[in-house]
């Protein structure tokens, strides 16, 4: 039985209908599974709604893929969840195939539910993937109201072993034409709205909660402009190397558009979403 929760807001098959239309028309990707199995993924093919004089059928058909991942879902109670505009959307139905559009079919049990997206959720990055944060280099002589970083350029790449340096100049100079004054650090995990990485100990005197802080933001090969950043702390870290002494960096900022479709496509892909589903399975037994 469907209870209450903070968690989940309840929505009609009607005022669905709009959304629905609109992720088959966009061959939007969804995870189907029967409770407590894996999720498969389906994209979107088309959506109906067959009325009469005195019922309502609502259909959501699928891009079959395959015998294999289709065949244990025929004929079963399913759940399935879509993202569409940082919103997770949730329901039930039974799924039959169309053998002559050759797509699996769910007929739609009920209300929907939505699940706002977290704000602060956070992407490890360490070491699953290359990201780094690249701070623009200034003389000691340049005043500027945005403080990126100042020291001697002799220790530029201090944390970086030689071919690191270069494999990650190389894909900075594809978007950036001056590179030669960038100092970068590891990211070990990312927001939205804010990213953790660690500096040595010469470094952390170029971080305070007085100063505002834009740069760039190398991630796998992409890069992103932050502007207007904030400390929010920064603590000792412990580091595998002895006798090195290094310290981990807390940066808040404002939301970058691509940054965070970026981020939000990683979140939905990784093993976090599994925790959604298990929460929503979880909420229609309350």
């Amino acid at each position: 039985m469907i209870g209450e929760s903070s968690n989940f807001i309840k929505l009609t098959l009607d005022e669905m209908t709009p959304k629905l239309s609109l992720i088959a028309k966009q061959k939007l990707m969804m995870k189907v599974w029967i409770k407590g199995g894996e999720s498969v993924l389906y994209r979107a093919k088309n959506f109906s709604l067959l009325k009469t004089s005195d019922s309502a059928e609502y259909l959501l058909s699928l891009f079959s893929e395959g015998s294999d991942c289709d065949d244990p879902l025929i004929g079963k109670s399913v759940l399935f969840t879509f993202s569409l505009n940082e919103s997770d959307y949730f329901s039930e139905g039974e799924v039959s195939k169309d053998d002559i559009q050759d797509a699996l079919v769910i007929r739609l049990k009920g209300e929907f539910y939505r699940s706002e997206k977290r704000i602060a959720e956070r992407l490890l990055t360490f070491p699953h993937h290359q990201v780094y944060a690249y701070f623009r280099v200034l003389n000691e002589k340049d005043e500027s109201n945005v403080i990126e970083i100042k020291r001697e350029e002799d220790k530029l790449y201090i944390d970086y072993k030689q071919r690191q340096k270069k494999e990650l100049k190389e894909k900075l100079k594809k978007k950036i034409n001056d590179v030669e004054d960038l100092v970068g650090f590891r990211s070990l995990d990312i927001s939205r709205t804010g990213i953790a990485f660690t500096v040595g100990e010469e470094e952390t005197k170029y971080f305070n909660d007085k100063n505002k802080y834009s740069f760039y933001i190398l991630f796998d090969g992409d890069i992103f402009v932050i502007k207007g950043a904030n400390l929010i702390y920064k603590v000792d870290y412990v580091s595998a190397a002895k006798g090195s002494s290094k310290h981990k960096v807390g940066l808040n900022f404002n939301p970058s558009e691509k940054l965070t479709v970026h981020i939000t496509n990683l979140l939905r892909e990784s093993s976090e979403s599994s925790v959604a589903q298990k929460e929503f399975e979880d909420f229609i037994d309350e």
